[in-house]
Parts: C-alpha cells; sequence; structure tokens
C-alpha cells in the first residue's frame, strides 16, 4: 500500500470539494422535477479528468449515479440540461478567499 501524504491530501479535497460542492450540497437537484435526495457534488467534467470544485453542479443520488453510469454527454440530453452553465452560475455565487484563510467562503 502506498503511503500518503496528508497535506497533500487534503488540498487535493480542498481543490475537489470545497465551497462550491459544500454550496451544491444545500440546493435541489438540478434536474428539472426531481425531489429526490440527498443532494451531492457532481464534476463535469469529472475529476479524473481534471475537473474541481468550480466545475461542481448539485444532482441528486440517483442522477448523480445515473449521470456515471450513462456518461456526461447523454446525461445532459436525456435531461435537456447544461451542467457546465448550472456550474458556471453557482461559481459566481461562491466567493474563494486566498489561499492560507482556512478554506473561509460565502455564499
Amino acid at each position: 500500500m502506498r503511503n500518503k501524504n496528508p497535506e497533500r491530501a487534503a488540498k487535493r479535497r480542498a481543490r475537489d470539494f470545497g465551497p462550491q460542492a459544500k454550496l451544491c450540497e444545500t440546493l435541489p437537484c438540478s434536474v428539472p422535477g426531481c425531489r429526490l435526495g440527498p443532494v451531492v457534488a457532481a464534476h463535469n467534467p469529472s475529476r479524473g479528468a481534471g475537473g474541481t470544485d468550480k466545475d461542481t453542479a448539485p444532482l441528486c443520488w440517483h442522477h448523480h449515479d445515473q449521470q456515471h453510469r450513462v456518461g456526461i454527454k447523454t446525461f445532459q440530453r436525456l435531461h435537456a440540461i447544461d451542467l457546465v452553465q448550472i456550474a458556471r452560475g453557482l461559481s459566481d455565487r461562491v466567493r474563494y478567499d486566498p489561499p492560507g484563510s482556512n478554506d473561509k467562503f460565502t455564499f
């Protein structure tokens, strides 16, 4: 098993699941008419493709799983939504404080 660098892991977690991801968890699912929960932050593009906290949109567990199973483009076409536009709209609502400020944020 590979040794993990806790400092690097914390930075990665903050980059991938920061303020916008926390905001996503307080919002309803982005799929029109969906009332399922709980809601999680869905990365678009995926984290493996370079997605970060600013690329997140709120999806319930059901739709987040569906997004992974059918692919992002097919998912967006099926539900007539644009997750990139949703993420950009949320990014405008989140103020990121400078590094070293204890990850404070507001929305």
